[in-house]
């Protein structure tokens, strides 16, 4: 069969044991779109098979875009399928950036442009059906909600983090201790007195009790808590971590507010957690009903954009930043202190 003869569009995730090979349509989170050039100086795009033993939506998709496009996903969601069942060609948009990293990769300079721009390229090449590609692609990407959002996310990440065989796959991080120490302990920068530490998109809870353990070989007594979307997440959070058990709770970071009403001298934001427009109103969330008076808000940003620009497009003052995290304080009352 031809491709393309049987292509059409789809709402939902296909059968696993049904898929045999993927093309991506890469995105970033600003919108624009990324393409492979050829060495004849044409584009394509991400594609590749199923290998035995991979789960298309969580191996196959970070394996073959890294290996064919040097791009690491974030999100995944499959808009269209070709074939039948057994053999099914799926495609999928993609969200993420270039990576840098130390996971096997391809090494190439991927054009940008914005989708109507890629899609117009392969129809001035004669590619019509490509550029069919794209246009869907774009379509299911721009017109995902809130709801659908946190919905794929979650039936994306969970699964992934649940069967890791470590605390740092547990935490969607690819490498061991040691590459998680010097990814992660810069967050630690911004934390400079005592106190509590809320973090948004906890997952099982590693950045927590990592958090506690660099503060206190800097000589600060830190006290974490979390809060993650998936409630599987937490649950084996609360199973490693005994001994605070009740302070991690189920719940979405855009509108989280602790069940006791407490707030914390520190907070850290993955803004990864929620969809690029509603990263703005994520900060101010945290600013207005998490942080304590006095306190911190830490913004990370593991997919690329440093955590600064976030603080810069929020209007808030940055107090200093390390790595991928920059930091914003919140005033004390006045006469706070004296």
């Amino acid at each position: 069969m031809m491709r393309g003869m049987a292509y059409r569009l789809i709402d939902g995730d296909p059968d696993p044991a049904d898929v045999r090979h993927l093309t991506f349509v890469p995105f970033r989170a600003d919108g624009s779109c990324v393409a492979v050039p050829t060495e004849s100086g044409k584009l394509t795009l991400p594609a590749g098979v199923v290998e035995p033993g991979e789960h298309y939506l969580i191996d196959s998709s970070l394996r073959i875009p890294l290996m064919t496009a040097g791009f690491r996903f974030q999100r995944v969601t499959p808009f269209a399928v070709d074939g039948k069942a057994g053999d099914l060609h799926v495609y999928a948009w993609i969200e993420g950036d270039r990576y840098r990293g130390a996971r096997p990769h391809r090494a190439v300079e991927l054009r940008t442009m914005m989708a109507d721009e890629l899609g117009g390229w392969f129809a001035a090449a004669g590619d019509t059906f490509t550029a069919r590609v794209v246009t869907d692609a774009a379509r299911s990407y721009g017109t995902e909600d809130d709801e659908r959002y946190y919905a794929n996310n979650l039936r994306l990440l969970e699964p992934a983090y649940l069967r890791g065989s470590t605390a740092q796959e547990g935490s969607g991080f690819g490498g061991g201790p040691q590459r998680w120490r010097e990814e992660r302990e810069s967050i630690v920068d911004g934390i400079h007195k005592d106190g509590t530490f809320l973090d948004l998109g906890c997952a099982i809870g590693l950045l927590m009790e990592s958090v506690r353990q660099w503060a206190g070989e800097r000589g600060l007594l830190i006290e974490p808590y979390g809060v993650d979307i998936g409630a599987g997440l937490v649950d084996l959070a609360r199973r490693r971590l005994p001994q605070w058990a009740d302070r991690i709770e189920v719940g979405n970071a855009i509108d989280y507010v602790p069940s006791d009403g407490r707030r914390f001298t520190f907070v850290h934001a993955l803004v990864d957690c929620v969809p690029e427009r509603r990263r703005r109103d994520l900060i101010r969330h945290a600013i207005e009903h998490l942080v304590e008076p006095g306190g911190r808000l830490l913004v990370s940003h593991y997919g690329g954009t440093p955590g600064r620009e976030y603080l810069q497009r929020s209007g808030l003052a940055m107090a200093g930043e390390s790595h991928r995290t920059a930091w914003t304080d919140v005033p004390a009352p006045a006469g706070a202190g004296h």
